[in-house]
């Protein structure tokens, strides 16, 4: 509705709209959701306060298509933020701030993960023994 090029005939009309072009993807670009519907809401009030020129406004249209970016934009800045708040709360975010603070807590975990490793190695060959023992006793054989 307000892009330039479906203005070309009137240079005055055709740089307000230039300008509120800009002012509507410079705000969608930084996520600035009080710039946008504050000329979802008007923007001939917009445009004035601005101090450009005047332009008749099919307001309908346009508000219909502002207030559907703006429900759009407030969702994904929700959908984001609910995303960010899962990824702080996760253990891998708590590691990184750590290793961020100081790199060794890297070599700390990877060694304390190993040595959990090996325990449950340990505890896992133990075990494959004993039911290879049960299994040739049930075969018949052990010597007695």
């Amino acid at each position: 509705m307000f892009h330039p090029d479906l203005h070309e005939q009137d240079a005055e009309k055709r740089k307000t709209y230039e300008l509120l072009t800009q002012a509507i993807n410079d705000a969608r670009d930084r996520g600035d959701i009080e710039l946008l519907e504050l000329i979802a809401k008007d923007p001939q009030a917009f445009i004035l306060k601005q101090g450009w020129a005047s332009v008749s406004l099919d307001v309908s249209r346009g508000l219909m298509e502002l207030r559907s970016l703006y429900e759009h934009l407030q969702t994904r800045i929700l959908e984001m933020i609910e995303t960010l708040d899962e990824v702080r709360a996760s253990a891998d975010y708590e590691v990184l701030r750590a290793a961020e603070e100081d790199e060794a807590v890297i070599v700390l975990i990877v060694s304390a993960q190993r040595e959990e490793l090996e325990r449950e190695i340990a505890g896992l060959k133990a075990e494959a023994e004993r039911i290879a023992e049960e299994a040739r006793e049930l075969a018949g054989e052990v010597p007695f």
